[in-house]
C-alpha cells in the first residue's frame, strides 16, 4: 500500500456505517472539546473507527475555537484525548491543542497512510520517531500500536 492510497475501506465515520459504540464507550458526538485551560477548541463532529480491529481510531472535529481563516476538519488519535469525569466535554493538553491548526484537513472518506504519519509527525514532533514509522509501514497493522491510539481516556469511569 502505496503513502497516498486511501484507507477508507479500513477506516470509517461511525456515522452512516452499520457500527455502533462499544458498551463500555460513550458516544461523544456532539461533545465539545477543551484544552486543559479551558479553552474552546471545537466540538466533536464524529469518530473515525478500524474496521478490522473494530476500534474508534480518530476524533473528527473542527477548529472553531481557533481564528482561521476558513472552516477546517481535522482527526486528532483517540490516545490523546480524556474525557471529563462529570461533564460530557472531550479535554486535550494545552500542548496538543497548539498543534491542532497545523494538521492536515480531513476531508470525508480520504485518509491515507501519508495523511496519518502527518499527523503523528506533527503530534510527536522527532523526524526520527517518523523515519522508523515509515520504515514500519510494511506492517499496516503496527501504525495503529502506539500510544496515539492507547483508548484509555475514551472511556468514563461509572459514578456511584
Amino acid at each position: 500500500m502505496g503513502l497516498e492510497e486511501n484507507r477508507s475501506a479500513r477506516l470509517q465515520e461511525l456515522s452512516g456505517s452499520d457500527f455502533e459504540i462499544a458498551d463500555h464507550q460513550p458516544d461523544i458526538i456532539g461533545w465539545e472539546i477543551f484544552d486543559s485551560a479551558g479553552d474552546y477548541i471545537g466540538e466533536v463532529e464524529d469518530l473515525i473507527f478500524d474496521t478490522e480491529s473494530r476500534k474508534v481510531r480518530y476524533i473528527i472535529t473542527d477548529l472553531d475555537g481557533y481564528e482561521l481563516d476558513e472552516e477546517k476538519y481535522v482527526l486528532i488519535p483517540i490516545g490523546l484525548v480524556t474525557l471529563h469525569e462529570t461533564e460530557d466535554e472531550v479535554l486535550l493538553t494545552e500542548a496538543i491543542a497548539a498543534h491542532l491548526p497545523s494538521l492536515p484537513e480531513y476531508v470525508k472518506g480520504e485518509i491515507t497512510p501519508g495523511q496519518e504519519l502527518q499527523i503523528r509527525e506533527i503530534l510527536v514532533g522527532t523526524a526520527e520517531h517518523v523515519v522508523a514509522v515509515m520504515n514500519d509501514l510494511q506492517n499496516q497493522d503496527d501504525f495503529y500500536n502506539h500510544r496515539h491510539f492507547i483508548d484509555r481516556g475514551y472511556t468514563r469511569k461509572p459514578l456511584d
